[in-house]
């Protein structure tokens, strides 16, 4: 998978293992879920971010733990860049921004100078760990300035940039103090990638408003200077195979015994979400629509169980006061419709394994992906992989990028909390044969579609980028004699 005579190098603000009682476990997340397995395929390095001063884990480890096949080297970052890098200019600037939640945009230009100070520190460690020119895979919307300092050491590496979240179009962006800035350091990569064509159209109008690049639809490439950089849309995708053996394995069997058992929940029919505790996600709307769905189909009552699984992840506003209206929430809907020992929402605020999760997903009789705004969403993928059974039904959000890429799932606008308590009920009563037909339909999709397709098509589209700038060069060169 990797590129001949390229070291692959990955570089990602989040780490792709944590230490957890003791022990390293991969992290729950989107991005560790789709790279993890490439990087285990391609060997290598993954540069990610540590705190100075923490010695909770070493600067360099063999990964995965059960069967090193790549390094995770820890960048040290003081606490004061960390917050302004991350909690700010990263999540208080560029992820409301581009989730166009404008009214939590917050800007400081501390932010903003520990942004670019990251960036360099981050572009250090990809300079130190090369030997000749590495093929570097940059990830997310935390890296736009990395692949500029990188460029001035190692002019020959390859360096691409996945966007994993929305790009925001140009009215929106035009908010932002550093536009110019941003787009510099973006294209100063060989490729971008975007979940959408949306997000890449966006992401074109913007370079060519604010730096007067013109693209060229041939090349699929915007050029300014002299580069080109090649854009292009990969949605990004899970291990199907993975998450389908996991669903089927005895530990699912006797996980998801346990957990209905421990929790008086067997014989119920369950309904789920997973989400990072993010308002991005939708988790209170996705609250008002269950609340809804036991008003309106009061049948269901003392029968149907919603899992909503919210992971913290980030300790600083506004997600620590998002956390509490999530749980005062469900407190609520549950005061205001238990009976007996029924209550309509399980909440729980924490951590599963990836195994566990598979078990969950194919326990539950659907999924409801609530996202307001969203970039693809795996969540849902995961889901879909882990039916087995072929007996659910994915209620995704029109709004997130896998509603788009998915066949076979049902569309629903998570501010519309009646239309989504109506697709709740369309999921309980369709015929068995009708959610097997779609099931189907998604899950070969994503098999088709997985995530070492993804990387794959990452890698050979980043080596035709190249190309295309080894074109431009040598057709520069000719005109000047």
């Amino acid at each position: 998978m990797a590129l001949p005579g390229r070291k692959l190098i990955v570089v990602s603000n989040r780490e792709p293992y944590r230490l957890k009682g003791g022990r390293l476990e991969r992290t729950v997340g989107g991005l560790a879920a789709a790279l993890d397995p490439v990087m285990r395929a391609s060997g290598g390095v993954w540069i990610t971010s540590g705190v100075k001063g923490r010695g909770d884990i070493s600067s360099r480890i063999a990964v995965p733990p059960e069967d090193p096949s790549y390094v995770m080297r820890k960048v040290p970052i003081t606490e004061e860049d960390m917050d302004g890098f991350y909690n700010g200019y990263s999540n208080r600037f560029l992820w409301p921004l581009c989730h166009i939640t404008l009214d939590r945009v917050r800007f400081k230009r501390s932010y903003w100078a520990s942004y670019g100070k990251v960036n360099r520190l981050f572009a250090g460690a990809v300079i130190d760990e090369s030997s000749g020119d590495p093929a570097v895979l940059l990830q997310d919307y935390h890296l736009a300035m990395c692949a500029l300092s990188i460029r001035a050491s190692l002019p020959d590496a390859l360096i691409s940039l996945f966007w994993h979240i929305p790009w925001p179009p140009y009215a929106v962006f035009r908010i932002c103090p550093h536009r110019r800035e941003l787009l510099e350091g973006l294209l100063a990569n060989d490729l971008i990638g975007f979940q959408l064509d949306a997000f890449k159209t966006n992401f074109i109008r913007c370079a060519q408003e604010e730096l007067g690049a013109r693209f060229d639809p041939e090349k699929d490439a915007l050029l300014r200077n002299g580069r080109a950089t090649v854009l292009k849309t990969l949605p990004v995708s899970i291990d199907f195979e993975w998450f389908d053996s996991a669903a089927r394995s005895g530990e699912a069997r006797a996980f998801i015994s346990g957990f209905l058992k421990d929790r008086g929940l067997q014989g119920a029919t369950l309904g789920i979400s997973v989400n990072r505790l993010d308002y991005t996600k939708g988790l209170i709307k996705c609250l008002d629509s269950i609340e809804v769905f036991f008003d309106k189909y009061p049948g269901y009552r003392g029968k149907v169980v919603f899992l909503h699984i919210a992971v913290p992840t980030r300790k600083a506003e506004p997600y620590k006061s998002y956390r509490e209206r999530v749980r005062k929430r469900v407190a609520a809907i549950n005061k205001s419709l238990s009976t007996g020992r029924w209550r309509p929402v399980e909440y729980i605020d924490a951590d599963f394994s990836h195994k566990e999760l598979a078990a969950l997903y194919g326990a539950a009789r659907f999924i409801i992906v609530s996202s307001v705004y969203d970039g693809m969403n795996l969540v849902a993928k995961e889901y879909i992989a882990s039916q087995t059974g072929l007996a659910g039904c994915a209620l995704v959000s029109e709004f997130a990028g896998s509603s788009e890429d998915i066949p076979g799932v049902t569309p629903i606008n998570p501010y519309d909390a009646e239309g989504c308590a109506d697709a709740i009920n369309g999921a309980l009563t369709s015929a068995p044969a009708e959610r097997k037909r779609s099931l189907r339909l998604a899950r070969e999709h994503i098999r088709r579609n997985d995530i070492y397709k993804w990387a794959g098509d990452l890698l050979r589209e980043l080596e035709r980028a190249r190309w295309q700038n080894i074109s431009s060069r040598t057709s520069k060169r000719s005109k000047r004699r």
